[in-house]
């Protein structure tokens, strides 16, 4: 029976049909692994790889995110990794040249100057560098190992950011509500701030988010859930940009080279998908290239990075939660935590009624945390400031963020639970106040939660 297959299957290739097949493949120089592209989409696939590529080797965010995360001297690393790129001559060349500003030592991250100029020079190298590829591209022999070995970079580059976005999410740690965005008017919000607090709001919705980019970056660590990876990190990356985009978050350039590296990823699956999608033709298998010759090797080398995948999953949720713990919403609240209304408040003995034209008098004193307090005004503007509160000595030490200058040191009383008796001097003035705390449950926002059934449809 053998035979006869073997037989039969020499003589179909043989045939005349069989050699204008292989003619036709030939010419085409398609495959079932390798698709037909056109020498401008192969130059631009190039040229984006090595534009995304010049940014991962410079993002402080992935060098930080593929060691892990985490805070300390990781950080420090992280940023002078970025402040090595940022000093460049041909960095501040571009910036001068270009953009017409001279960059300082500062380096902020997100979309600040020299972020810019860093896009400006690799947009450059890439000009440079693509060019010089499609030469060497002709002159391959055909291995595919260096391509595959830069797709596991760039994959392992993606999985770990959508490990960071993700792991801050599902904590919950990224998005914040404390007390005082309770009481800041809506208008004085930034739109920023709005998205934070919107956000921040629902914890379950946050912690979703953060599961389906974790999932993303799962799917990704694995050769042959990739593509699927790389699909659903687009999706959620271009979501993210979005945000970023129309709430005026700093770090647009990072989310859109993050959703240019997801369609990166994507492109070389790109006409088997949309083959599928637009004629209902079964979708065909992706071809998984190896990067070793043995299949045991290359069986070693996917447990490998399935143990590095969970490793940096690992280790990014582990240090996410020793923070939410110790400095975000799971340390444990301050004796002052929550929004004090001011009852009673005079200057040197002098009663001031709750009139909203006083700018001297205070409206409210809202504990964030224990190190974070603001002071809001009778026009509801709001004072952030640094606090020290000492609970023993029965003391409150405040400090302007706006004015570090400006500083004064409370005496406090606790006649009952939700009244607070405050004794100072500032501005040397000596200020006496009497304080309540508001139950923050008076407010819709917490209190509303969730109904299957809406008794009254006109309720907001």
């Amino acid at each position: 029976m053998k035979v006869r297959v073997g037989k039969w299957l020499r003589t179909a290739a043989s045939s005349p049909t069989g050699r204008a097949a292989r003619r036709a493949l030939a010419a085409t120089g398609t495959s079932a692994s390798r698709p037909n592209r056109s020498g401008a989409a192969r130059a631009a696939y190039r040229f984006g790889c090595v534009y995304t590529g010049l940014y991962c080797l410079t993002s402080p965010q992935v060098y930080l995110a593929l060691r892990g995360g985490g805070m300390g001297r990781l950080q420090e690393a992280a940023d002078a990794w970025a402040k090595l790129w940022a000093i460049r001559p041909v960095r501040n060349w571009m910036a001068v040249r270009i953009l017409g500003k001279e960059l300082g030592d500062r380096f902020e991250g997100g979309d600040d100057p020299h972020t810019w100029a860093g896009q400006l020079c690799w947009l450059a190298g890439a000009a440079v560098a693509t060019p010089a590829l499609s030469v060497l591209e002709r002159h391959r022999t055909g291995s595919a190992a260096p391509q595959e070995w830069l797709r596991l970079a760039a994959r392992f580059c993606l999985a770990g950011q959508m490990f960071s976005y993700g792991a801050a999410k599902a904590v919950p740690l990224q998005f914040q509500l404390p007390p005082s965005k309770l009481v800041e008017p809506l208008g004085e919000l930034s739109p920023m701030s709005l998205l934070w607090a919107q956000t921040g709001s629902s914890k379950p919705y946050q912690m979703v988010l953060g599961c389906a980019e974790i999932a993303g970056g799962l799917l990704l660590v694995l050769p042959r859930t990739a593509p699927l990876g790389a699909l659903l990190s687009a999706a959620e990356m271009a979501q993210v940009l979005l945000l970023n985009l129309t709430f005026d978050v700093p770090v647009k350039v990072h989310s859109y080279q993050l959703l240019l590296l997801s369609l990166l990823l994507l492109a070389p699956h790109a006409p088997r998908l949309a083959g599928a999608a637009l004629t209902g033709h079964q979708l065909p298998a992706a071809s998984t290239g190896d990067l070793f010759r043995s299949r045991r090797a290359n069986r070693i080398a996917t447990a490998l990075q399935a143990g590095a995948g969970l490793w940096l999953l690992g280790a990014q949720l582990r240090n996410d939660f020793t923070f939410w713990k110790n400095h975000g919403g799971g340390r444990e609240k301050p004796a002052l935590h929550g929004i004090w209304d001011v009852t009673d408040f005079s200057v040197d003995g002098e009663q001031h009624p709750p009139v909203t034209t006083d700018d001297r008098r205070w409206r409210r004193v809202v504990v964030d945390s224990a190190d974070v307090v603001a002071i809001q005004h009778m026009d509801d503007s709001l004072d952030p400031c640094m606090a020290a509160i000492d609970m023993d000595a029965r003391s409150l030490a405040l400090t302007k963020m706006t004015d570090p200058t400006w500083r004064v040191t409370f005496a406090f009383e606790r006649p009952a639970d939700d009244a607070l008796i405050l004794e100072g001097k500032a501005d040397g003035c000596h200020l006496r106040l009497h304080l309540r705390r508001r139950d923050p449950h008076t407010f819709p926002l917490i209190s509303r939660g969730f109904h299957w059934v809406q008794e009254n449809s006109s309720l907001r």
